[in-house]
């Protein structure tokens, strides 16, 4: 039988870990309630889906208080601008390099996890609809001029990567995303 016959199987396996670092992953373990096992857990699938090519897709970790300055200094029509011309590239050409496809369900992993999990840019939330579609929000600090630059950047990564032209409403604190069925 092959060891990862299947993605969900669990597998006993044995670390080492120095002193110091042992500490850490006790207390911060502690802290949150959890076990140091299901910690070791996170950390490893963070590395697994995001860390690891963080470089190879040149991201960067800013402050957010950084950021939301920078977002202040333009305009909401020049960010959403911004975000359509980023929008039309770094969308897809992040998906393709960390997916190796261009699907729907690839297009809201990358939405869910890259965006909001773990760059830290918002809270996802998603909701499959009556007719098929789907609703996607976005929850974030970044106020009005961040919901207009996400807004022009998932509008034109969507139409580029899917070809839906997706439904938008924006708030100054987040931003709802339609999808249409798909058939």
């Amino acid at each position: 039988m092959p060891v990862l016959a299947d993605a969900r199987t669990s597998i006993t396996r044995s670390f080492r870990f120095e002193t110091d670092m042992l500490r850490v992953l006790e207390e911060e373990a502690e802290h949150m309630g959890i076990s140091v096992n299901a910690l070791v857990g996170i950390v490893l699938r963070r590395y697994a889906e995001f860390t690891r090519y963080m470089s190879k897709i040149d991201m960067i970790v800013i402050n957010r208080e950084v950021l939301t300055s920078l977002l202040e200094q333009l305009g909401e029509e020049d960010l959403y601008r911004m975000g359509l011309k980023l929008g039309e590239t770094v969308l897809s050409d992040t998906i393709i390099f960390w997916k190796k496809e261009m699907t729907e369900r690839a297009v809201i992993e990358y939405i869910e996890k890259i965006i909001c999990r773990y760059g830290h840019l918002g809270t996802y939330d998603e909701k499959r609809m009556p007719g098929g579609g789907m609703a996607i929000v976005v929850r974030h600090r970044l106020g009005k001029n961040g919901s207009r630059f996400l807004e022009g950047y998932l509008h034109a990564g969507l139409k580029i990567a899917l070809g839906i032209d997706a439904a938008f409403e924006v708030t100054d604190s987040s931003i709802k995303c339609e999808l249409p069925a798909r058939s």
